[in-house]
């Protein structure tokens, strides 16, 4: 869980090195407070981020770590020790570009920028560690129920003030210039906050987050870098709008051929009334399966699934009356639970091919064939990937008003709006983008935002939250809220004062590959 992985338990040490060609490493040595055991039963460890969760700052687990450093442009090795007082993870990361390292999970945690301006190399980044700050200093019942439900969080609020963080660039050349707080030596420039030299912890966020500067000439410079526009070091006025990429061609010939639908499970569900009462449940039949595909494939939206044929071993139609509607009926598609299928494998090898594979949960839903046959003939239909081409910066001032945010103190408020609110500005009709606020809510150091995209020609990917002055707040986009496919969670932390203005980057609908399902002869019980 965010707030328990942010909660401030930790003391780590960022290096970062980049070379006149473009090449470089990243070394993070972080070392937790607390025993090892403790952080397994709060949920640490392999396949605790998932897919559509943000990677957190600073890795906690090796496999943490890979979602920082995606292994096509980095070399990566961990080491982890375990001990009866906390834990230490050293994590060694090199790249031969450092344009993948702009784009890569490690620089949006650090709000990393390179520049070239007037003959010189200008370096930006955050420490990264401004939410763990704000987060930290939640009280007791701030969490409200789910507090309750992990007896484990006191004890890391007790290490909260040993917090401190390290971050370290070596740059091509002789660093010229350094923010306020910052050690030069030679090429190297350091920054250092530790929560144990300030009394005031508000002073000590603030210099969390604060934005750390360095340059120097670029002589000898053989790499001209590119990066994403970062909106977490800018004020709203000074956040960039309009088109940030155009897109590219996309192979769905390639798509096509590698997507496969894989089933697992046939189940059905069959009720008698013996009260007669009328109170039996509904009959039903579900296919369960997963299409499969590399992860550079993944699409950004997968549509509901559509089923076009069910037909027993009599002929019969097993196609519920709903299937003939305009949305479908009663199917499922989504992620598979946890957003990847965690495959314990002994070789190494087979482990990485095996995390090299997307796997996307489905369900279709039908009626359950007649209790005397015992074969299902044929189930078909199809499941339609939609890949977005280019991505828009939109602003919006003044999205969210004080009125949309609930205070969570109890179980009672945490609710969805069935319709939502929406969120008006002409640039996003011009995308195609109708965009809802399906739930607000603050409890304790967090504010939870839950968006909706459904029936549009676009989606949002990324989001920015500020507050009534412009000032940006640690940020964290979840691909999938609570809210279905089409549902988007932007989590901050702390209690940005409202009305919430919000960037965001938005993707229109590019190309859309089906993928077809198939199963035939399907047997249903026992002969």
């Amino acid at each position: 869980m965010l707030a328990v992985a942010l909660c401030g338990c930790f003391k780590t040490k960022d290096e970062l090195t980049v070379n006149a060609d473009g090449s470089g490493s990243v070394r993070i040595e972080t070392r937790v407070l607390v025993p090892a055991g403790m952080l397994g039963a709060l949920g640490f460890g392999r396949g605790m981020g998932g897919e559509d969760t943000p990677p957190i700052y600073p890795p906690l687990s090796e496999d943490e770590a890979k979602r920082f450093f995606p292994p096509k442009h980095f070399t990566v090795t961990a080491n982890e020790e375990a001990a009866d007082d906390g834990s230490s993870l050293v994590i060694s990361a090199t790249f031969k570009d450092v344009n993948a390292l702009l784009a890569s999970p490690y620089a949006k945690a650090h709000g990393l920028s390179f520049t070239i301006t007037n003959g010189a190399l200008s370096f930006k980044a955050l420490l990264g560690i401004e939410a763990a700050a704000r987060l930290a200093e939640m009280k007791d019942g701030d969490m409200g129920p789910l507090g309750a439900q992990m007896p484990g969080l006191d004890e890391l609020q007790k290490k909260k003030d040993e917090m401190r963080a390290e971050f370290r660039v070596t740059l091509p050349s002789a660093a010229v210039s350094a923010t306020a707080g910052g050690t030069r030596d030679s090429k190297t420039v350091t920054w250092i906050a530790d929560r144990s030299k300030q009394t005031n912890a508000a002073e000590f966020a603030r210099q969390a987050g604060m934005v750390l500067e360095a340059s120097c000439p670029v002589d000898g410079l053989k790499f001209s870098p590119r990066g994403p526009p970062r909106l977490s070091m800018l004020s709203f006025a000074d956040a960039p709008a309009g088109v940030i990429t155009s897109g590219g061609a996309l192979d769905t010939n390639k798509i096509s051929a590698a997507a496969k639908f894989v089933p697992c499970a046939l189940r059905v569900t069959r009720t008698l009334d013996l009260s007669g009462e009328g109170g039996a449940g509904q009959n039903q039949a579900q296919l369960v399966g997963t299409v499969t595909l590399p992860r550079e494939l993944a699409p950004q939206k997968w549509d509901p699934v559509k089923i076009d044929e069910v037909v027993d071993a009599n002929g019969t139609s097993l196609k519920l009356p709903q299937d003939n509607d305009e949305f479908g009926g009663a199917r499922f598609s989504g992620r598979h639970p946890g957003g990847v299928i965690d495959v314990e494998a002994e070789d190494g090898e087979e482990k990485e091919k095996e995390d090299a594979i997307h796997r996307h949960l489905v369900t279709l839903t039908f009626q359950p064939p007649d209790w005397k046959v015992k074969d299902i003939a044929r189930i078909k239909g199809s499941i339609s990937l939609q890949y977005f081409s280019g991505s828009q910066m939109v602003k919006v001032s003044n999205a969210i008003p004080a009125n949309w945010i609930r205070e969570m103190k109890n179980e009672r408020d945490f609710n969805f709006e069935p319709v939502g609110q929406s969120i008006s500005d002409p640039k996003l009709a011009e995308l195609g983008l109708a965009l809802k606020l399906t739930m607000g809510v603050s409890q304790g150091p967090f504010t939870s935002l839950i968006f909706d995209t459904s029936g549009t020609r676009a989606t949002m990917t990324d989001a920015q939250i500020y507050d009534a002055q412009g000032r940006p707040w640690p940020t964290f986009f979840m691909r999938q809220g609570f809210g279905g496919e089409d549902s988007m969670m932007v989590m901050v932390a702390g209690k940005p004062k409202p009305p919430l203005s919000l960037a965001l980057v938005a993707s229109g609908a590019g190309a859309s590959v089906t993928v077809p399902i198939l199963v035939e002869k399907v047997s249903v019980g026992t002969r």
